[in-house]
């Protein structure tokens, strides 16, 4: 394929110019990689009391000590990984602030929220986009997921300029400095639709950072062994505090792969929602995901650990395919749609249309128009070729071996298209 894009270097990262400079910048980040120095240093950037709940900084610690001991963190990735537990410290204390002086918030109604949940590259990242660009409905945005709450002289008053947007643009481009095929992987732009996963950060669970280091027991747990009661009591929370603070009452879009191991939390503590599960053969997810947590892992390793991203890879699809068998029948089938991923590239408006029905949410003549606008603006491939996977050269595994362990999620749902190849 003329345009296809090999990833050659997983092992051994070839960083440009501007991704080196931007890895010597995190390596000389002056917090030391200890929960105490990290606690010292959010409580002198707060404005706010520093929270020290016991459960979400056990977590948090955890889980950093454990990727250093799994991986050979280059001082970058320390300094990435002491910069981002220093943020969540901060974040979650500025909830917790919040929480104490609005009581109100825990009153706020939350109407059927329209949640997207499927195995990772099944589709739901540009299906929430997508639906996020109807101007009715309420989604995360990127920046907002990793500041969250504003500081204090912006929530009094005090200043207008509301700069939270800039830590996440900085971050964004420092990512694509040092791995720059990362948008090729997924759509991020730092003003768009994202997953709760940044919030279930400030729960003490920082699972997207799964895709920066290998954490084998912490990520045991998690899918395991975690009360997710605590994990989505916090986020049903959160999201209400952003409601508040927005002061806007619309339906919300809730996107992330991870609900599918909790559906009967979600259930719980978002009632009324309708769900809609996207579908694909567990080879291609299992693959991509894996050469994306794989390219990732250059973010905090010299040489990165390829066989923990198969590890880190593969424990998400038990969890999330292991608890979507489980427990999808203890959803009302009349809440559920089911949307396959072959089917949604050939018609993604209708299945939009299909999402809408079952979320009974009215079609409306602007809703289509907006969502043809984003679709107009956001073509496959507008960032450069078509990415190449090599599962048997890169992890010493075929299609196949890869699927194998996933037949019980086929035999669940017999609609999924098997994929000869990535597609």
């Amino acid at each position: 394929m003329a345009n296809g894009i090999d990833i050659d270097d997983l092992r051994e990262p070839v960083i440009s110019e501007a991704g080196r400079k931007v890895l010597a910048e995190r390596a000389a980040i002056p917090i030391p990689f200890s929960m105490d120095g990290i606690l010292k240093f959010a409580e002198g950037e707060l404005d706010v009391p520093l929270y020290r709940g016991e459960f979400f900084l056990e977590r948090l610690e955890s889980f950093m000590l454990e990727g250093s001991r799994a991986c050979q963190l280059s001082d970058a990735g320390k300094g990435f990984l002491t910069a981002t537990m220093a943020n969540l410290v901060i974040q979650r204390s500025r909830f917790e602030h919040l929480f104490q002086q609005h009581p109100e918030i825990e009153d706020v109604e939350l109407y059927a929220p329209i949640v997207l949940a499927g195995i990772p590259r099944s589709g739901t990242t540009n299906l929430s986009n997508i639906m996020a660009s109807d101007s009715r409905l309420n989604s995360l945005t990127f920046w907002e997921g990793y500041r969250p709450v504003p500081a204090q002289d912006v929530l009094t008053g005090k200043v207008e300029d509301d700069s939270r947007d800039l830590y996440w643009k900085k971050g964004l481009a420092d990512m694509t400095a040092v791995a720059p095929l990362f948008q090729n992987m997924i759509d991020i732009p730092y003003d768009g639709a994202t997953e709760e996963t940044t919030l279930m950060h400030m729960a003490g669970m920082p699972v997207g950072h799964q895709n920066h280091v290998y954490t084998p027991d912490w990520n045991h747990w998690f899918w395991k062994e975690m009360d997710p009661a605590v994990l989505y009591s916090f986020l049903r929370k959160a999201i209400q505090a952003l409601q508040w603070l927005r002061g806007i009452n619309k339906r919300w879009i809730l996107k992330s792969p991870h609900h599918l191991a909790f559906l009967p939390s979600v259930d719980r503590f978002f009632p009324g929602a309708k769900y809609v599960i996207t579908h694909r053969d567990p080879a291609s997810s299992m693959v991509s995901n894996m050469y994306m947590i794989a390219y990732i892992f250059r973010e905090t390793q010299d040489r990165p650990n390829v066989d923990g991203a198969f590890g880190v890879a593969t424990g998400m699809g038990q969890g999330m395919i292991g608890g979507l068998v489980r427990d999808i029948d203890s959803l009302n089938p009349a809440d559920v749609e089911h949307i396959y991923f072959h089917e949604y590239m050939a018609d993604p408006m209708g299945m939009l249309k299909r999402v809408y029905q079952r979320a009974e949410l009215e079609w409306t003549e602007q809703a289509e128009g907006e969502l043809k606008a984003y679709i107009d603006s956001h073509q496959r491939g507008r960032h450069g070729g078509k990415l190449m996977y090599h599962p048997e050269r890169d992890f010493n595994r075929t299609r196949n071996e890869i699927r194998a362990p996933y037949n019980y999620y086929l035999e669940k749902f017999p609609d999924i298209r098997i994929e000869e190849s990535h597609g």
